[in-house]
Order: C-alpha cells, then structure tokens, then sequence
C-alpha cells in the first residue's frame, strides 16, 4: 500500500469518527439513564438497543480521532514546519472554535427551552458539578483538547530537539519499542495501562460512560488528558513508522474480536444508558472494568484503522466528499439533532423510525447546508483548505487541503523561496526559487560557476542563506528529523582508507532509523567483490560506486548525487543508471547535478538550468527542447559548406569525418533544398534540439 492510499484510509477513519459522533448523539433522547440524570429531552420510546449504540461508539470513537490527530498533526509538521502547522492549526481548529462556539451554544440553548416547553416542563438549568474553572464546551470540547494537546506535543518536541534528545536516540528508543509491541496483538494492552489506572483512580467516574467527556471546565479531567494525550502521541509516533500500519491491517479482524467481546464484557459488567437500572460495582469489579474498557478502545481503534487500510484504501470522490464535509456537520450538527429530538419525542411510532429521521434528517439538512453555503464560501477555505467554484464539476478539481492531502505542496520534499546567498560582493544565489518534488528526478544544471553546489549546499544546510527560506521535508535542513531522511553523495568525498566498504556502509547505516542491511546496499550496488577491501585499495571509480551505496544505505526519501557517475566506466555507469531507476520506482526522489547531458536526458523527470545565481529555465525535458527551435541535419553531400552557410535559415555548418553537420531552425526547407541541388545526397538524418543543444543555447543567452 502506497504512502498517499494510507492517507485517502486515514482520513476516512477521522471523518468516521466523526460523523459516528452524530449517530451517538442522536441517541441520547432514547436513553432511560440520561433522562434519569436529568436530560431534558425524553422520548416516548425509550431503547436498549441505542444505548448498545452509545456506549460502543463511545468506547473508540475519540480516542480513534486523537491517534489520526496526532498521525495528522506530525505529517503536517514534517510537510510545512512547525511555523506553518502553527499558522494552519491556528486556522483550521482555533478559529472555528472562536466563530462557532457562542452561536451554537445559543442555538443548543434555544433548542433546549423550545424542547421543555414543548413537553410542558419549567425550565431548569442542569445541574453541574464542582469543577476548576468551569465553561461549557458542549460537544467542541474535542477543538480546544485537541489545542491543548498540540501545545504539550510542540514543547515536547522542542524539548527533546534543544536538550533531552538532541541526538534522537530517545525517540528512535521509542520507535523500537512500538515497532515491538505493534507487530503484535499484545499492543492494545500495554496502551491500556495509563488511561484504565486513570479511570480507576478518579472516584467520581461513571463507568458506563466511559472517558469521561471533558466539556465542562477549561482544565480537562485527567482521565481525557491521559487518554487522549496517549492517543495523540501514539499517532504522531505511528507517522515516524508508516509501515505500522500494515501490522493493523494484518490483525483487524483480530482486534475486532477482541474489542467486540471486551464491550460485551463491559456492557454486562457496567450495563448502559439504556438501562433504567444501572449495577453498581465494587473495587475489585472496577479495577476488572477499567482493565477491560482500556484494552477495548485500542482494540476497537487498531481495527478501525485496519480495516480502512484493507478496504478504504482507495480514492474515492464519495469518500473525499464526506470526509471534506464531516468537519462542518459535526460542528454544527448538535443543535439540529436536538431540534429533531425534541419534534418527534411524542410521535406514536417505534424508537427506530424516530431515529432514522432524526439521523437522516440533520445530515441531509447539513450537507445541504455544506454544498451550497461552505464549500464554494471561504468558510469552506478554512475548514477544507479550499473553496469549492460554484457550478463547478467537483470530480474534476483537485482534492481539498486536508492534513491528508494538502494540495500541490504536499508533493513538496525541499523547497527555496526567494533564497539569497551572497560572498562579500559576490551574488552566487540571486532570489532563487526552487522545488524538490516528490517521486521525481530533478536534474540541476548550469555551467561552472553558475550557483548550482551553492543551492544544494544550502538546500542541505552546509550554507546559510544571506536572505530567503530553506525548507528541507517541512522543517529547517539541520533539523535531525529531516537529515535522517536524506543521503547526499558528494563529488568530493575524503574517507576512512583503512576502514573496509563494509564498515563504511555499517557506519553510515547507523545514523539512520531503519537503513537497509549492508549486504542488501551491497547487493543493490552490485559491489559485492568490493566489500572487504579497504577503501584505500580503491579505483576512482569504485569509490564512487562505494559512496553511491553509502549515499542510499538509510532508505533516504530524498537523495542529492553530485556528478555520481564521474571516473565510472560505461558498464559501471549503466549500471548506476538502473539502480537509481529502481530508486525512483521505489518512491525516492532524487537531484541529480552532472556534467553529463546524455545522463540528465536519460534520468531527469524534470530539469532546472541555473546561470549566474538565476532559474533561467525549469521543465521536463521535452518542454526544455521546445525552448529551441532548432534542429540538427547529417548527410553526406557534394554542396560546400560555404554554399549552404549561405543559405536563410542555416546557422553553423560543419564538415565532420566527410559528413555535413547543420544547424538549422528550418529544418524541413533545407531538406528540400538539400535534396534540390544535390541528387547523390546520402546518409541524410534529421535530429531534434537534444539536452546539451538546450543548455548550451540557454547559458548563451545569459552570458
């Protein structure tokens, strides 16, 4: 499963959790224990079997959104950095939370007092418990924990990248651990540790409810802090570890054993709001309980990622459109599924009629709402990342900017941005722009001189800029993150000569988290003759045939080859060739600097011409041929080269070896002026404009 398939499940599994939230809250006027607790919506139908619904959907739901959060949350750093995920968290989470919450607070508010005096009830404030600084969040809660969350995971991050972990050796630690115990089903009850000894320890938990739900107070309950804060940070390590995820597509029919038999468990154990008598369990039960409620929500939550990994891997427009709108109708669905509760509570029909138009009316009246007032409207732009043309067929555009899919800057590994660099009067970079994208061979090209090593040395952070911004995979390019994702061979390389290609590769495949082993880099090199050998008994070329397979023992996304294939032989070059297609094929992207056109023809997907500290040019190779007009003729010919230079049209003309060479814009009006004057014309070829024709008439023209 490729990387952006994992993202179209993932985000599937978020908007499920999600809309599950609107099916859950519906629920609730149906429930004998809420109406007991003073709820004051009350159905006539009261149902068991919805307060099944409640408490299973209960058991994952959030803590299923908090793992994709933190998942989400980390990918966005490493995309845009933690200036930008800032700035983005800042407007897609802190705004909405600011603009919706007084309106749909006075919205639930009416509801309520219209509810009440339907039913003929004076209206009574609920009652509310004993809190530190209470406030009512109503169902946003999840918008400001999720704030709050992000705030203890920057200054975690920071933390370890100024002081606990500069070195990474913490985190990688973790990353073994949880590689460990994800690889098999033992992981759900070792993440159920801290929340159910958070659980237990809280003397006022209600055990049928769960985590409780921190909607009152700006100090979130410690069971929610616990719980979800495990949640967010299991994420953000899964995302270090993509490949997890096929653990939990391999086990999902597994964990859903596990969690349906754990809820049974529970719900036999602590009954639910669909009871009118609820039991009572002693210490030892609830100790039993917790153990059971914490191992079933990540139970429950390995098996809603896995199964969305199997079967939503796919895109999907229906998919992508509910997930885009999910935001919005969860934001503002509580007030209308009140609204439809309190209408049809004394209708004469089943439980389960009243609930399909409770559930079926608010997601039509919401996504109704969305097509026509959010998703053409800048508040789509907010809460996609993208407005949505009115009339517009929206199966052609490209996918909005959620965290899964961010639109063309997500494609992004390392970018310029009107970089300057400057020595004393020497302008070597001059406002350069420049874009490393993903899954492409980028070759750089420009002659001696031209700012080339400049851009790759900034690009790597071995230069600072004297103005502009270098982002290397959405972070600053010395940040230890970021360099464990790239391999760089260098044109100038000096090495250990004592030490063996074994033991270089073994050395350089330390630094990196999970690097090939030294006899697969062997063996992908071809250099298995070479692996004892010291590296002072080297050719020239076999070291750089050495350096290649340091360059690529890490498993780097992004690899930089300076002149990779200088001092090789034509076998060895090939050779080098097809790892590196292979490379490519395989999701690596790479920037390729050489002097060899042909290699740059035969490699790049695109190709960018520096000169002079300027992108003079920038396209795939057939786009920079169409640049020049001109082609190249061969043939053996009686005319004189002073004839033909002669003619319009002709540019340079050469005798090479007893054959013509000439340069032309008009090539087929020469061929027939050729075939014309010469009627024992011979051996004629007309050949495109190639790669070097291209450079050498760019670097010309800015001279």
């Amino acid at each position: 499963m490729h990387t952006e398939q994992r993202l179209h499940a993932l985000d599937a599994v978020r908007a499920f959790a999600l809309l599950l939230g609107i099916v859950l809250h519906a629920t609730m006027s149906f429930l004998p224990a809420l109406a007991a607790a003073g709820w004051p919506i009350v159905d006539n139908s009261p149902s068991e079997a919805l307060g099944i619904t409640f408490s299973v959907i209960h058991i994952f739901r959030m803590a299923t959104f908090f793992v994709m959060a933190g998942f989400f949350a980390r990918l966005l750093i490493y995309r845009r950095g933690v200036d930008g995920f800032i700035k983005d968290r800042l407007k897609r989470i802190l705004a909405p939370l600011i603009v919706a919450w007084p309106i749909v607070f006075l919205l639930i508010g009416l509801v309520m007092v219209w509810a009440m005096t339907k039913a003929g009830k004076s209206f009574v404030a609920p009652p509310t418990e004993s809190v530190p600084l209470p406030f009512p969040w109503t169902h946003l809660w999840f918008l400001y924990v999720l704030l709050v969350l992000y705030v203890v995971v920057l200054s975690l991050r920071w933390l370890a990248n100024t002081g606990i972990d500069r070195d990474g050796r913490i985190r990688i630690a973790i990353d073994k651990v949880i590689s460990l115990i994800t690889t098999t089903p033992i992981a759900p009850l070792l993440l159920a540790i801290p929340v159910a000894v958070s659980l237990y320890a809280t003397p006022t938990w209600i055990v049928w409810s769960g985590i409780p739900t921190p909607d009152n107070s700006l100090l979130p309950n410690l069971p929610a802090l616990i719980g979800y804060g495990t949640a967010i940070l299991f994420g953000w390590f899964l995302h270090r570890q993509m490949h997890l995820l096929q653990t939990f597509q391999r086990f999902w029919v597994l964990y859903l054993v596990i969690g349906v038999l754990l809820a049974i468990v529970c719900l036999s154990m602590g009954g639910t709001p669909g009871m009118t008598t609820l039991p009572v369990l002693d210490a030892n039960n609830r100790v039993l309980y917790a153990a059971c409620y914490g191992v079933a929500i990540w139970s429950w939550t390995f098996a809603a990622i896995g199964a969305a990994c199997k079967f939503l891997s796919g895109e999907s427009a229906v998919r992508r459109y509910l997930a885009d709108s999910s935001y919005w109708l969860y934001i503002l669905h509580l007030p209308i599924v009140f609204a439809l509760q309190a209408l049809v509570s004394d209708w004469s029909m089943h439980w389960s009629a009243k609930f399909l138009v409770i559930v079926g009316g608010s997601v039509a009246m919401l996504l109704i709402s969305y097509h026509y007032l959010v998703r053409p409207t800048y508040i789509g732009e907010i809460l996609n990342g993208r407005r949505y043309p009115r009339k517009s067929n929206d199966a052609s555009l490209p996918p909005a900017k959620s965290e899964s899919n961010i639109g063309d800057d997500m494609s992004v590994l390392a970018a310029l941005s009107k970089v300057q660099k400057n020595y004393a009067s020497i302008k070597a970079l001059n406002d350069i722009d420049l874009e490393i994208r993903r899954g492409e061979l980028l070759a750089v090209l420009g002659p001696n001189g031209a700012g080339k090593s400049t851009a790759i040395a900034v690009l790597l952070g071995l230069q600072q800029p004297t103005a502009g911004s270098v982002h290397l995979f959405g972070q600053a390019p010395n940040a230890l993150d970021a360099r464990r994702q790239v391999g760089v061979m260098m044109q100038e390389v000096t090495l250990a000569p004592e030490l063996t290609v074994r033991e270089h590769i073994d050395l350089t495949a330390s630094y990196y988290p999970e690097p090939l082993s030294v006899d697969e880099t062997i063996a992908t090199v071809g250099i298995g003759d070479l692996a004892n050998r010291p590296y002072r008994q080297l050719s020239g070329g076999q070291k750089r045939q050495v350096q290649f397979a340091m360059a690529i023992c890490g498993k780097p996304q992004l690899l930089f080859l300076d002149e990779p294939t200088v001092g090789l032989d034509i076998r060895a070059r090939e050779a080098m060739w097809e790892t590196i297609r292979k490379l490519l094929a395989r999701g690596c992207s790479i920037v390729l600097t050489t002097h060899y056109l042909e290699e740059a023809e035969a490699l790049a997907n695109r190709v960018v011409v520096i000169n002079k500290g300027n992108v003079i040019a920038s396209g795939s190779v057939a786009e920079l041929r169409s640049f020049v007009s001109r082609r190249q003729i061969n043939c053996t010919s009686s005319l004189s080269v002073d004839h033909i230079r002669s003619w319009d049209k002709v540019g340079a003309v050469k005798l090479i070896d007893g054959r013509l060479s000439i340069t032309t814009a008009d090539a087929e009006s020469v061929v027939r002026r050729l075939l014309a004057e010469d009627v024992s014309l011979a051996e004629l070829e007309v050949r495109r404009a190639g790669l070097s024709d291209v450079f050498t008439e760019l670097t010309q023209e800015t001279v």
